[in-house]
């Protein structure tokens, strides 16, 4: 069962009064981020960071893969504040793999993204930011479209940006360029609703007082 920290949302979002946390929905902000020793930049809101087990299995299960280590590393430096969601989907996944044998399936980890969204309890005045780099989230945004706040990693940089958080999103993008990894410059932030932007500038720029931008 999901376990929220609400006093660290809460302290977070005070600005736009409701509670956020970033649901990193999939493998490939992960693996760009990591490429691009950015990872760090998923903390920079103060906001919880949740990745379903299955996405973060994908991400680090081979060593030799591209940020695996780097997002290791990273998760464990910060326990506190980024948390893997345990879910069924990938439970019964590996107990298959181990009765069974075979190839993981390939929408494990959607699968528990969908899970990890149904079983975190949004309130009236909570959000989930969902971080993702495909247009192929229906089955997920669905679910609740009035609590869901669907990002790209690259809407996600370019309002780090605006926030002055950070120099350059093209910065970040052409460092994982140089690491062999060609992220999608999608924008879904212009078909959010004024006030759903609105929100999401709060958290940042309120995570931006008494910070110094990077890179």
């Amino acid at each position: 069962m999901w376990t929220r920290r609400a006093p660290f949302s809460k302290r977070a979002c005070s600005v736009m009064a409701v509670d956020v946390t970033i649901i990193v929905s999939d493998v490939p902000p992960l693996i760009t981020l990591a490429a691009a020793q950015s990872l760090d930049y998923l903390l920079y809101p103060e906001l919880p960071v949740v990745i379903p087990d299955a996405v973060f299995y994908e991400a680090t299960r081979l060593a030799g893969k591209l940020g695996a280590q780097e997002i290791l590393d990273w998760r464990n430096a910060h326990m506190d504040t980024v948390h893997v969601q345990a879910t069924e989907a990938f439970k019964n996944e590996m107990a298959r793999l181990a009765t069974q044998g075979g190839r993981l399936e390939k929408n494990l980890g959607e699968r528990a993204a969908v899970e990890t969204i149904r079983a975190y309890p949004l309130g009236e005045n909570e959000r989930a930011i969902l971080l993702r780099d495909d247009r192929d989230v229906e089955r997920v945004v669905v679910l609740d479209p009035r609590k869901i706040i669907l990002l790209t990693t690259w809407d996600y940089l370019r309002q780090l940006e605006e926030a002055q958080r950070i120099q350059s999103a093209d910065a970040v993008f052409a460092a994982a360029r140089e690491k062999g990894r060609h992220p999608p410059t999608v924008d879904l932030w212009n078909e959010h609703d004024p006030e759903i932007r609105d929100a999401v500038r709060a958290v940042i720029e309120r995570a931006h007082r008494g910070a110094t931008p990077k890179r």
